[in-house]
């Protein structure tokens, strides 16, 4: 990146076009506060093994998501690693731990905490905007836009607070609306955009990979009091092949030029791609988290069975996985062929009916098939990668 010293903030812009950028220890250090969160997501949804507890548990991952990216693209697009603004990020890591630490009882009755620590947060971004709007001129039309609509939701997130459930949680879910719609809607519509060099495709890499840990220590947790019999053994093994298999069908064709390929080509059409491709995102993490949860129960519920809300969490955060994947890979610039799509759609639909069908197979059978129905697609994926020399990401 080029730097000018006497420039408070910003952009990163290419230097050459064989330049390269990665992940900073700022942000390797920011990701993993959020660590915490997915924790207490994940154990909550654990606790609340109903159907509300599954509400619950999709209704607060989109803001705590809406976070980590909000604040990663914000690092992305600016240099954020020098004087005020890197405390301002060791600030904002202070702050999403104090809301973790809220989320078990955001929806009854800490919900105004939640709203209170959220809109401190969200205050910050719409500051860090308002920033980049008086510093960098080159992005303005971008960063008022940003600025503007985050203000808006911020102020619904403010009066949230004062007013009772259940108009509080709507507040609440239109001012997402409008934080969440802003960038398609922006991006679509600016005059230019303003040329920088992400590396958000590693980013949301990165965040993969702790979302992962956390379903390997889901499994960890479900096999600490077993008894190590011949079914708690399976389902212990089925539930660590399931996880191997999720890091191997996202890395397997894994790219790091999404964004970039978006930004240079100036193109309306990828633009849209490459938020398809960003926010497709959501549902793989909130698939391997529920995943994660529904293999700790399989487990530990290895002899009295699972409920169809466990076989939900289970088998559907296997669906949703699959369904974010399949989006955020048909977004990249070489997409997905028609083949492939068709293999995930089957899988899905398998998948699905396992939490309807499934109430006659043991936790062990269920897990058991979902992991023959991922190691099947990796298989057939492998092949037909082979097949067509579509084995390396493109540049």
């Amino acid at each position: 990146m080029k730097r000018n010293q006497r420039q408070p903030l910003q952009l990163y812009v290419r230097e050459s076009e064989t330049s390269d950028r990665h992940a900073s220890w700022l942000e390797l250090f920011f990701d993993l506060v959020f660590v915490v969160a997915i924790a207490e997501l994940a154990h909550f949804l654990h606790d609340h093994l109903d159907w509300g507890g599954i509400a619950s548990f999709a209704v607060l991952f989109v803001p705590v998501w809406w976070l980590w990216i909000d604040f990663s693209y914000y690092a992305d697009q600016f240099d954020v690693e020098r004087g005020f603004y890197r405390l301002v990020m060791l600030g904002v890591m202070f702050g999403m731990i104090v809301l973790a630490l809220t989320i078990s009882e955001a929806l009854q009755g800490g919900s105004a905490e939640f709203a209170s620590i959220y809109a401190a947060l969200r205050l910050v971004i719409v500051s860090l905007y308002f920033q980049a709007w008086r510093l960098v001129p080159q992005s303005r039309e971008l960063t008022k836009r940003y600025m503007l609509s985050f203000a808006i939701a911020l102020v619904l997130w403010l009066i949230s607070i004062a007013l009772p459930p259940p108009i509080r949680f709507v507040l609440w879910g239109v001012a997402l609306l409008i934080e969440i719609s802003n960038g398609p809607i922006t991006y679509a519509t600016i005059r230019s955009v303003p040329v920088q060099v992400s590396h958000m495709d590693e980013r949301f890499g990165l965040f993969v990979i702790i979302v992962l840990g956390e379903a390997i220590v889901a499994v960890a947790s479900g096999v600490s009091d077993i008894q190590w019999q011949w079914q708690e053994t399976l389902t212990a093994i089925s539930g660590f092949i399931a996880a191997v298999s999720f890091w191997w069908l996202y890395f397997e064709c894994a790219e790091t030029s999404v964004i970039n390929w978006a930004l240079r080509s100036n193109q309306k059409s990828a633009l849209l791609r490459s938020f398809v491709y960003g926010y497709g995102h959501v549902f793989v993490f909130a698939g391997i988290v529920a995943s994660g949860v529904g293999i700790q129960s399989a487990i530990e519920g290895v002899e009295a069975g699972l409920s169809i809300e466990a076989r939900a969490v289970l088998c559907g955060g296997m669906a949703l996985f699959l369904l974010g994947l399949t989006a955020v890979q048909w977004a990249a610039p070489r997409s997905l062929p028609q083949q492939i799509l068709t293999g995930r759609t089957a899988a899905v639909i398998a998948c699905v009916l396992l939490i309807v069908l499934g109430g006659w197979l043991a936790p062990a059978a269920i897990l058991g098939l979902l992991v023959l129905i991922l190691l099947g697609l990796i298989q057939v994926e492998s092949i037909f990668a082979r097949i067509t020399g579509q084995t390396d990401s493109p540049d």
